[in-house]
């Protein structure tokens, strides 16, 4: 089994949904350390530091 296949199960840090960070799209880590669910990723986009 390769690294990128096994599940890293995090929690959103906003709305408390657990994920798998490997299979989410557009799931981040806020500020390098605070998981955000693809909803909640999508939803506060605007506030991303890097695409700015």
């Amino acid at each position: 089994m390769s690294k990128d296949s096994e599940e890293k199960i995090e929690t959103c840090v906003l709305c408390g949904k657990k994920f798998d960070m490997n299979k989410a799209e557009l799931a981040y880590y806020r500020n390098g350390k605070y998981p955000l669910c693809d909803y909640c990723a999508e939803f506060y986009g605007f506030y991303r530091d890097d695409l700015i």
